[in-house]
């Protein structure tokens, strides 16, 4: 089949994600979304420079897009990794267009027939939780993530005294594994709020409910530190969500400094980079979980991803939407796009029509204007920084 050349490239800041459209000479489009949610005006202005290149070349060539957007200038970093995987994912779903195949099947085809998934809880207070929780396991969902037993609430400060935020925080943990039994897996997301020694203080204390993973227990700034952590820590440590070089994951592996890694396919490289992502990790014996905390067009690139993986542990499936304070058991901003998945007993079908088999509504388009994120920072009780 005759390859398309591209004709028109445009990031569409909708509400608070980042899409783009690649247009075909043949009237097809594409559609990704950009995962540096902080910087997403940034981020538009880099694909917008992207988009002159992109402009009049085939879509088909994607590997090659791929490398000469990431190395023309000697220099990476988050905003520019961002806009990469928006556009190659939007490659991706272009050229399954074409094909008329979804995107797994260009990618090796089917490991599994069905994606298991993970919920999102939020709480501003330990009772808040525990409700969230128990809605998301009603709902049917069979493992529970984004689970902070340090609580969610803004305004709060943190850590007045280590002895009382670990015995909180440990004690919600098991008070959850109360409430939900042992049918449900729970993931451990600290959100980097802690120091190394009390990371492994932690991690001991949550052994006996067993986590799933434990997820960030420390900024990734170093993977010594990481590695410290995992090695002093009898659960497995997940990490990955704010990586986006393929040499760092390599570090990651080889140092040991997760059990589990989570890269985001709106950070890593699309498609085209969490592949690669994967097979390192396979090479280590590491199972991947997806990092998605964006709009359905993001979460089922990710199921498109894990349904062709062989090494998969479960897909993040973002029902609670961070910046807002939105807890749900069902897909945030679904309003946004033609179609979700069904969910079945904690899983999702595999994804159907051709290429990621969904696009943007029409209320995205004309009544989901951008909206600002602002800089904030929480506070420790002495003013200094702590990470949200």
């Amino acid at each position: 089949m005759q390859s398309s050349s591209i004709r028109r490239v445009e990031p569409l800041l909708i509400d608070k994600y980042l899409f783009v459209e690649i247009e075909t000479d043949d009237g097809l489009v594409g559609l990704g979304e950009a995962g540096a949610w902080a910087h997403i005006e940034a981020t538009t202005a880099a694909i917008e420079k992207f988009g002159h290149y992109l402009i009049g070349k085939d879509a088909d060539h994607i590997t090659r897009h791929w490398d000469t957007l990431h190395r023309f200038g000697s220099y990476d970093g988050t905003v520019i990794m961002a806009a990469i995987s928006a556009i190659d994912i939007a490659l991706w779903d272009l050229k399954g267009k074409r094909l008329q195949q979804p995107v797994f099947s260009l990618l090796g085809g089917p490991m599994r027939e069905k994606v298991r998934v993970y919920g999102q809880a939020r709480g501003n207070s330990a009772d808040d939780l525990i409700q969230s929780c128990l809605a998301l396991r009603d709902a049917g969902y069979t493992a529970i993530g984004h689970i902070n037993p340090f609580l969610d609430e803004a305004g709060k400060p943190f850590c007045s005294s280590f002895a009382r935020a670990m015995e909180e925080a440990t004690s919600l943990v098991f008070a959850i594994r109360r409430a939900v039994g042992l049918d449900v897996d729970l993931c451990i997301d600290v959100h980097r709020r802690l120091n190394p020694a009390q990371a492994i203080a932690f991690g001991y204390a949550i052994r006996d409910a067993h986590p799933l993973f434990y997820e960030d227990p420390i900024r990734p700034d170093s993977i010594d530190a990481m590695t410290r952590v995992q090695a002093n820590v009898p659960v497995p440590v997940a990490t990955g969500e704010r990586v986006y070089s393929l040499d760092d994951f390599r570090q990651l592996c080889m140092s040991r400094a997760a059990s589990y890694l989570r890269p985001c396919m709106g950070l890593c490289g699309g498609f085209t980079g969490a592949m690669r992502v994967a097979a390192l990790a396979q090479a280590f014996d590491i199972t991947i979980i997806p990092h998605n905390t964006f709009s359905p067009v993001a979460t089922m690139a990710s199921l498109h991803l894990c349904v062709a993986l062989p090494n998969l542990l479960i897909c993040e499936y973002p029902t609670s939407l961070y910046l807002d304070g939105v807890s749900s058991t069902e897909l945030v901003g679904r309003d946004l796009v033609t179609s979700v998945p069904r969910l079945d007993a904690g899983y999702a079908p595999v994804p159907i029509g051709p290429g990621l088999g969904v696009g943007l509504s029409e209320k995205a388009r004309s009544h989901c204007p951008k909206r600002n994120i602002d800089i904030a920072m929480r506070r420790h009780v002495d003013g200094s920084n702590v990470e949200h």
